[in-house]
């Protein structure tokens, strides 16, 4: 099963109407590449450029995926980390990056 997938059964119903047909194409294509469609290195990035995509940005999304923030960005989406600073401090004490979380929050959430 794809971590969208995953990551889409644990959210609230509420959630789910927020983020349904509004995933960005960058978390898809992160989603993508973490299952190996994209290739590795240089590679990635010339397949990623030509299906116009930006690298970069999709390569920061498979970070996340690949340090296992996508089901926090669920439970961040779920509200299960609080708002503002409350949140920053709850996923710095599950040693979670706060920003990359948010990022991958924004990407589902587009």
């Amino acid at each position: 099963m794809s971590e969208i997938k995953k990551n889409l059964m644990n959210m609230s119903d509420e959630a789910l109407e927020t983020v349904a047909g509004g995933v960005s194409a960058d978390y898809l294509a992160a989603v993508d590449v973490m299952q190996g469609k994209y290739g590795d290195g240089e590679d990635r990035r010339r397949r990623l450029t030509a299906a116009g995509y930006n690298y970069d940005s999709v390569q920061h999304l498979v970070n996340g995926l690949a340090k296992g923030y996508g089901p926090v960005a669920a439970d961040v989406i779920n509200g299960r980390y609080g708002n503002n600073q409350a949140r920053i401090n709850a996923l710095r004490t599950a040693g979670c990056d706060p920003a990359l979380v948010q990022d991958l929050v924004n990407a589902m959430l587009k």
